[in-house]
């Protein structure tokens, strides 16, 4: 059983990363929890404390000592840069200070060299003001003087004004030819008598004012009394109502004028209206012919393929013209006047009715005899027209033949 322990024991493996051992070093000056507080911090005897073997706890550690150790490393940076900035300003401040004492004991010296000046200044000063004060009254008592002056020469010449007004109105008024022989001038400019000038202390020229006061024209005037323009005004009102009661004339007048104009347009457009309707109607007609035209047309050229067509140049119209054109030539004379059909059919229809008369002096029983042999030569002239035929087609066969047989043989040959 001892053996198999001991095997059991030395096989045995541990896990993890082996530290070196802590050697006691009796002559260390490190401090520990329990120099700083014995009797809190004691060893506890009687147990054994448990021992940590996790990596993951061990880097852990490492970790937060690391980061402890370098905030309190940059909390001393801190520390040591704000004791330099603050000795550095304690040096300011006390330079400051003695440059404040200096100061201070120049302007206190200044002062005591300078009391007497700054009296003697304080009181013309004084005398200044004052004397700014009675110049500033006399400067409002001015204004109020010139804006006093200013409003009276206003009333004066909006008074001119009106009176030139007046006046023009009455020349106006008067009869053209006493404006001409007065040589009245209607049209009056603006007229001031003084110039306002920006320097108020300038003396104001009388002589000037005279001078444009006597500038202005003599006062001529047609009308003597108000009567005498309210007789004008009475005149003028009756040839007023006169033109009225002409107006009301000329009114009625032009109402008739205007009635009549008014029926000769609604005449006008019923004109218009029934010249518009048959446009459209003579529109529609046309374009019914010309619809009615294409149709026909088209009637018009298929007849004229199928029925004209047919008529001209078909097999049975050519062998008629063909028979008629024989019989005319056997008969009358050769065509040597290109006679139509019809030309020919007539002339042939002429030389039968001259036969018939002919034929009708002779006796019948010739005249059967001779129709009768005629027949006979026709029947004879038939006959031999088909076995000539008949002829034709076999020579035709033999000359086909013949052809034939001189013709290289297509048999193949073979060696």
């Amino acid at each position: 059983m001892q053996k198999k322990l001991v095997k059991r024991n030395s096989k045995k493996v541990t896990y993890g990363i082996k530290l070196p051992p802590i050697e006691q070093n009796g002559d260390s000056d490190l401090k520990t929890i329990l120099d700083i507080d014995p009797h809190f911090y004691s060893q506890v005897e009687g147990r054994p404390i448990r021992s940590n073997n996790s990596i993951r706890k061990y880097k852990q550690n490492i970790r937060e000592i690391a980061l402890k150790r370098t905030l309190h490393g940059f909390l001393m940076d801190e520390i040591l840069r704000i004791n330099r900035e603050i000795e550095t300003e304690r040096k300011i401040y006390n330079t400051t200070s003695k440059h404040f004492e200096d100061y201070q004991h120049s302007f206190n010296k200044f002062l005591d060299d300078d009391n007497n000046k700054t009296i003697v200044i304080m009181k013309k000063s004084d005398c200044l003001a004052k004397e700014l004060a009675n110049q500033t009254e006399e400067h409002k008592q001015a204004n109020f003087e010139l804006a006093t002056i200013k409003s009276k020469l206003q009333y004066i010449h909006e008074t001119l004004q009106i009176l030139l007004s007046f006046q023009c109105f009455l020349h106006r008024a008067a009869p053209i030819l006493w404006q001409e022989r007065q040589n009245i001038n209607l049209n009056v400019e603006h007229f001031e008598i003084l110039t306002k000038d920006c320097d108020i202390f300038v003396e104001v020229n009388k002589n000037l004012i005279r001078e444009r006061l006597n500038q202005l024209p003599p006062q001529r005037l047609y009308f003597e009394t108000p009567d005498q323009l309210l007789t004008v005004f009475y005149l003028l009102e009756k040839q007023n109502l006169n033109y009225l009661l002409v107006t009301e004339d000329l009114n009625a007048e032009k109402n008739k004028f205007l009635k009549s104009l008014r029926f000769l347009k609604s005449l006008l457009s019923q004109e218009l209206e029934y010249i518009k309707e048959k446009i459209r109607m003579t529109e529609e007609f046309i374009a019914w012919n010309e619809h009615r035209e294409i149709e026909l047309k088209h009637v018009f050229y298929r007849i004229l393929e199928d029925k004209i067509r047919y008529l001209s140049s078909s097999e049975t119209v050519l062998q008629i013209f063909n028979y008629v054109q024989f019989a005319y030539e056997q008969v009358i004379a050769p065509n040597d006047a290109n006679l139509s059909s019809l030309d020919m059919t007539l002339s042939l229809e002429r030389e039968y009715n001259n036969l018939m008369l002919d034929l009708s002096a002779f006796d019948l029983d010739v005249i059967k005899i001779t129709e009768k042999e005629t027949y006979e030569n026709e029947a004879k002239e038939t006959k031999r027209a088909k076995h000539a035929s008949k002829l034709l087609k076999d020579v035709d066969k033999l000359s086909k033949r013949l052809k034939s047989s001189y013709e290289p043989s297509r048999a193949k040959t073979y060696d």
